[in-house]
């Protein structure tokens, strides 16, 4: 089989194949092309020492991205490609990396140290495509296997365990039953690998959900070891798998309902999934009972969720923007939607726009997930309908719903004899207050009137007291 190369690749290949050295893309790139997706990147391996790829290139834009693991960047016309010497690992001390890379001369060398056979293919166009562990065979089979054994692979490197678990996602693929069983084997050695990484590789496997065919024979398998790997990753939900809701709105414990919300939520909004995988984190500390201990309560759960996934998200290492939209759709999540203009108004000085549209669709896969049947999640759908009508008016006709939006602001307050302070703030979000109730009263003379009677101010103007 042909693969058509980019221009710069061949020609990075052919500089290489001038200079007395082999050359082939290898892996991903591989990969994509026998599935006919276009690859995001194209990496290069060759027989070459990294001191002579930088002689070969020394007149391209080269950098040495990773020199002492063979690796350099070649930039050709603003796209990056890199090229790396043929590696055979050697033993892995810290199930994180190898304790050495020793370099070989070899695309057999190289191609056993790879992760799954569909990640361990080589080619060219002289020799064609190389494939020594079926690789062709499982893309067309639709399976994850790995090269040799998979308990080996994963004691080298537990990402593994994850990347296992994001191809079988991404690709919807079923995974092996031997790497099925090395995955629960060697969960653990997880903690071996830094947030950082874990965090890259469970957020492409939440993105990718959505994707599944949760008709195929392997979706539960694939839950399955997606679930054991969110408990690995992050530990409060093992004590969430253990309590049942215990009243008529759920009928599977915490986790349980989490992952439903997960897995049939249909959207690859990472500050969305987010939301879902946290905003029920603090109900075990929430918990109590009624009299009779026959149902439980989770009164003001959000609390703890919010300060939980605080946590967690610095944990995982995400940015302070996608932890701030999170924990304001966290707190507002059990925000009773009522299709009436002061809830409108109320939610969009909360939330803004934006995160009102990431709210709505939160609260629809929420009862989504508590399976009360199609009637009930069609009174919900309605109901948001209804509520993002009033939304759409109230911004068609300007309807004041944040303190930038009244007739009045601080310097008003102080002409009417106000001290600044934070007492100017409390005086214009009552107002605020007033005219969310009251839309005709948004203008300076009404707002006036109403601080004036509020406060019990006594007023003075040129013509006496007003």
């Amino acid at each position: 089989m042909e693969i058509n190369l980019p221009i710069d690749v061949r020609n990075i290949m052919c500089e290489l194949n001038n200079n007395g050295f082999e050359a082939y893309i290898v892996g991903g790139c591989v990969r994509d092309s026998l599935l006919g997706v276009v690859p995001k990147d194209w990496d290069i391996a060759t027989n070459a020492m990294p001191n002579e790829i930088k002689e070969i290139f020394s007149s391209y834009y080269l950098i040495p991205t990773g020199e002492k693991y063979g690796t350099m960047t070649v930039l050709l016309n603003k796209v990056s490609y890199e090229i790396t010497t043929y590696r055979a690992d050697g033993s892995y001390g810290d199930g994180r990396r190898p304790n050495a890379v020793n370099f070989s001369n070899t695309i057999k060398d190289d191609l056993c140290r790879r992760d799954f056979s569909i990640n361990a293919m080589a080619y060219n166009d002289e020799y064609g495509i190389i494939d020594l562990f079926g690789g062709q065979s499982d893309l067309k089979n639709k399976i994850i296997k790995t090269v040799g054994n998979a308990e080996n692979r994963f004691n080298e490197n537990a990402l593994r365990i994850m990347r296992a678990i994001r191809f079988a996602t991404t690709l919807d693929f079923d995974i092996s039953k031997e790497v099925i069983n090395a995955i629960f084997e060697c969960g653990d050695n997880l903690k071996n690998i830094s947030m950082e990484r874990k965090n890259a590789e469970i957020v492409k496997i939440l993105c990718a959900i959505n994707k599944l065919d949760k008709d195929t024979y392997h979706y539960p398998k694939l839950r399955g070891m997606i679930e054991y790997i969110i408990k690995r990753i992050i530990p409060e939900f093992i004590g969430l798998a253990q309590i049942t809701h215990n009243n008529i709105w759920h009928y599977t414990d915490v986790f349980t309902h989490t992952m439903d919300m997960i897995f049939f939520g249909y959207t690859d909004d990472i500050e969305l999934i987010m939301t879902i995988l946290l905003h029920d984190i603090g109900k075990l500390k929430a918990r109590v009972f009624d009299d009779k201990r026959l149902t439980n309560h989770y009164y003001g759960h959000e609390i703890y969720s919010v300060k939980m996934a605080q946590e967690i998200m610095h944990r995982m290492r995400f940015d302070n923007k996608t932890i701030e939209i999170v924990l304001k759709l966290v707190e507002a999540h059990d925000f009773v939607l009522q299709p009436t203009r002061n809830v409108a108004k109320k939610l969009l000085n909360k939330l803004g726009h934006d995160l009102c549209i990431k709210l709505f669709a939160f609260q629809l896969i929420d009862k989504k997930a508590h399976r009360w049947g199609s009637g009930e999640y069609d009174k919900w759908v309605c109901k948001v309908s209804e509520i993002k009508t009033i939304w759409h008016d109230i911004l068609f006709n300007n309807e004041a719903f944040t303190i930038r939006d009244l007739a009045i602001n601080g310097y008003d307050l102080i002409n009417i004899g106000f001290v600044q302070g934070k007492i100017l703030g409390e005086i214009l979000n009552n107002c605020l207050e007033y005219v969310i109730d009251n839309p005709d009263k948004n203008n300076k003379e009404s707002l006036i009137a109403f601080v004036v009677y509020k406060y019990n101010l006594v007023m003075e103007n040129n013509d006496g007291v007003f």
